[in-house]
């Protein structure tokens, strides 16, 4: 009898520290049953960000090889009917980083040549956006922020051409050529190789606490403006937050077209905007997504309440 399951394709290679993992070689094919990831709790939607789930147990078709993988080293390719394995629980255990977080914390900046300078480089006061990413968000929302697909599909490149264009400093109007799945990867690839994330890891501590102790939304929104706006950080930080939050804000003022609510916005884009911590075992997705959706959902009654 078979089941749902899904197909992941390995992005790196990665050797085994286990003797319950296996290793993976870039481009192996890995098959993940349905029931394995709702045995573990995980609802319809998650398959699609193997980062947010941790570690996942399958079958390498590749190397015919059983046993646990990390999903920070893996992508999702597709759906497949396969003969399910039996789900078992298993303890928390530390998530590595995929090998291309750790360029922020490592010498192989230059070797790798792939990480964006820091917000800081990239703008300074009176701008209130970075250029690359206000190019990007104009180009997509220029293709029509109603389509269905909206950061809903992936491409083959992963945003990688999209990224390489807006770096040589090409006019916004040139972006015109690429095809919104390819944007919307351009904006994930974008947030994903900055060098420290738009909310810098020292706030994570304060922000996922408010997130899970406060209740009422509009206060909860207020305190997480106030905690990401500290002076303590340069203001690059805060106002490429709010740039991406008026633009998600944009994005579920259609959502009864393209069917994105704040909250789906929040599961989409917390692995890039809150990258998993090596030194932590307990990643808190849900107070990941919360703050986001707080944080979108204000904005628009916000910009609703403005006459």
């Amino acid at each position: 009898m078979s089941s749902e399951g899904y197909q992941y394709r390995a992005l790196y290679d990665y050797k085994k520290e286990r003797e319950e993992d296996i290793d993976l070689h870039v481009g192996d094919i890995l098959l993940v049953s349905k029931a394995a990831l709702v045995a573990l709790g995980y609802g319809e939607g998650m398959e699609l960000r193997p980062e947010g789930i941790g570690w996942l147990s399958g079958f390498n078709e590749t190397t015919q090889e059983k046993g646990d993988f990390p999903g920070t080293y893996v992508e999702f390719i597709g759906k497949k009917w396969i003969s399910p394995p039996t789900p078992k629980p298993r303890p928390l255990r530390p998530l590595p980083l995929a090998p291309s977080t750790f360029r922020a914390e490592t010498d192989s900046d230059s070797e790798q040549g792939s990480c964006l300078p820091d917000l800081t480089e990239q703008f300074s006061l009176p701008e209130t956006c970075p250029p690359m990413l206000a190019k990007l968000l104009e180009a997509i929302e220029a293709k029509g922020l109603d389509n269905p697909t909206l950061y809903r599909t992936f491409t083959a490149g992963g945003g990688l051409e999209v990224r390489q264009y807006i770096e040589n400093d090409a006019p916004s109007t040139e972006l015109d050529q690429f095809e919104l799945p390819v944007l919307c990867d351009g904006l994930r690839r974008y947030l994903q190789d900055l060098p420290l994330p738009a909310i810098p890891p020292a706030l994570y501590p304060q922000m996922i606490h408010t997130a899970k102790e406060v209740v009422n939304p509009e206060e909860c929104a207020q305190l997480l403006r106030h905690i990401a706006s500290t002076p303590s950080l340069p203001p690059q930080y805060w106002l490429t937050i709010h740039c991406l939050i008026r633009h998600f804000s944009k994005v579920c003022q259609n959502c009864t077209k393209n069917l994105l609510s704040a909250r789906a916005l929040g599961e989409i884009f917390s692995p890039v905007f809150f990258r998993q911590q090596s030194t932590s075992c307990e990643p808190s997705l849900e107070a990941h997504i919360k703050i986001i959706e707080v944080l979108v959902t204000s904005e628009m009654s916000e910009n609703q309440a403005a006459p």
